[in-house]
């Protein structure tokens, strides 16, 4: 029994946190299903300078043999039924107050259940989900934990090692909470994900339907970026993947346009929907790309006649100085704004629903390096949550950039584009609908159809000025 952690699967994931956790100076246990996939990694590792600090095991007894007591073992195998399998058999072959921490990309509610069924059991359990990608885990992730509140301390040294490092020094993960919690904050966080690529996608269609080539809107991204309020992981892959070039033309040229998902962003947008809190960039991402999976019918369709073209829909030529191209800048930050804003809204109602103990600010922090998510606007969005825990919404602290020549800007950019081309913009017409939305005392349209309702099913209506249920005496309508 002598190593600190346990990590079963060796896909690309696994073995690069295990070469992360092992250089960092623990030793780590290995355990594959594959016998022989296990012996060759091990193998190939042991002319690193780390490499002593990696021990193979050819079962599952002997991988749990191997392990310092209370055994902690983290699963990187994949979501749903494969974990659910490993997770039964370590059950046979692990002890009273062992750890297991699951790193998939499940539904918070299953790791829920999976907490309770392993505390039930006398094991102790973790739901922990893992940003960066195959770099990440190698060089330094962002870590998502919840779950038994015991085991945080006992396996604190190993993940705030193996983590991505702030520009504050402080690693990027933190005890989100009992049960699910840390699932739900990396589904929320993979919602937002979602949510700012497709923005980026648009912003990348609008500049092509108004005239500008691949190059010129890498070059546009690039100067964006140079204003640091947009400089983020997700520009950066943005413009590798404008200007990247397969022969002689752009590589876009080439791709088609479906974009598949895991499942997490559906998820979010269902369960935001479910406890009543109004995500409409994270729910109209999802949309984007089912939008972009119907590619059959769209065609179908076109070849039926549907042409939305008109003699106005005919988009001008854009330049890295034309005013629509400043005013598309303001146009994405707010929408960036306001998908941070509905991510962490979600997350705080479902705190509400689920008693997860969630300390935002501190689960803020840790999206700020390591993660899809980093980029310069988690700063000011940590000092802002640090500041007022109890802040009414993001937006609230980011005013200067919202208010007056910002949104306005967003508006006429959004009428151009409706009125030049055919351009579908999902996620940034639905963060305009948001702002607009959320910065009125009254929505006119909740007076009206409130009262909709109570003409043909007698629902009733509330007053502004008195308490209570109210009913009105309608003339026959049928």
């Amino acid at each position: 029994m002598s190593a600190d952690i346990g990590v079963i699967g060796l896909g690309v994931m696994g073995s690069n946190l295990i070469l992360n956790i092992a250089e960092k100076g623990f030793k780590v246990a290995v355990y594959n299903r594959t016998v022989a996939k296990t012996q060759e990694f091990v193998k190939a590792q042991a002319a690193e300078p780390f490499g002593a600090n990696i021990v193979g095991a050819d079962s599952l007894e002997g991988f749990v043999k191997d392990l310092k007591v209370p055994r902690k073992v983290l699963i990187l195998v994949p979501a749903g039924a494969a974990t659910d399998q490993t997770i039964q058999q370590l059950t046979t072959v692990l002890d009273k107050n062992d750890i297991i921490v699951d790193t998939g990309n499940a539904h918070f509610k299953d790791q829920s259940r999976r907490a309770a069924d392993l505390e039930s059991k006398g094991l102790r359990f973790l739901g922990m989900g893992i940003s960066g990608g195959e770099e990440g885990a190698r060089k330094g992730p962002a870590f998502f934990p919840g779950g038994t509140l015991s085991v945080w301390e006992e396996i604190r040294p190993v993940i705030e090692a193996a983590a991505a490092k702030a520009e504050d020094g402080r690693p990027c993960v933190t005890m989100n909470g009992s049960g699910g919690a840390g699932s739900c904050v990396k589904m929320y966080h993979n919602a937002g994900e979602y949510a700012i690529l497709q923005l980026w996608g648009e912003a990348f269609n609008i500049l092509s339907d108004f005239g500008a080539s691949n190059d010129e809107i890498a070059a546009i991204f690039e100067e964006w970026k140079a204003r640091k309020l947009l400089d983020s992981y997700m520009l950066d892959i943005s413009i590798e993947a404008a200007k990247a070039k397969e022969g002689a033309g752009f590589l876009t040229d080439k791709v088609l346009d479906r974009v598949g998902s895991k499942g997490t962003g559906l998820w979010s947008a269902q369960e935001a929907l479910e406890i009543g809190c109004p995500a409409p960039s994270l729910n109209m991402a999802v949309i984007s790309r089912q939008l972009s999976m119907i590619k059959s019918e769209r065609i179908a369709n076109a070849k039926a006649g549907l042409n939305v073209d008109t003699p106005n829909t005919k988009a001008e030529g854009v330049t890295r100085s034309s005013p629509f191209v400043a005013k598309l800048y303001d146009a994405l930050v707010i929408s960036i704004i306001a998908s941070y804003a509905q991510m962490f809204q979600c997350l705080r109602e479902q705190d509400k629903v689920h008693g997860f103990g969630l300390n935002l600010p501190a689960t803020i922090a840790t999206f700020r390096a390591g993660c899809i998510l980093k980029g310069y606007l988690l700063q000011p969005m940590t000092k802002a949550f640090e500041a007022d825990k109890d802040l009414p919404n993001l937006m609230c602290a980011f005013t200067n950039e919202i208010n007056g020549t910002g949104i306005q800007n967003f508006r006429d950019v959004v009428a151009e584009i409706t009125m030049k081309s055919t351009t579908a913009m999902p996620v940034l017409s639905a963060s305009l609908v948001y702002v607009n939305a959320m910065s009125q005392t009254v929505l006119k349209y909740g007076q009206l159809v409130s009262l909709q309702r109570d003409v043909f099913g007698r629902h009733g209506f509330e007053r502004v000025d008195k308490e209570g249920k109210f009913n009105h005496e309608w003339p026959e309508m049928q």
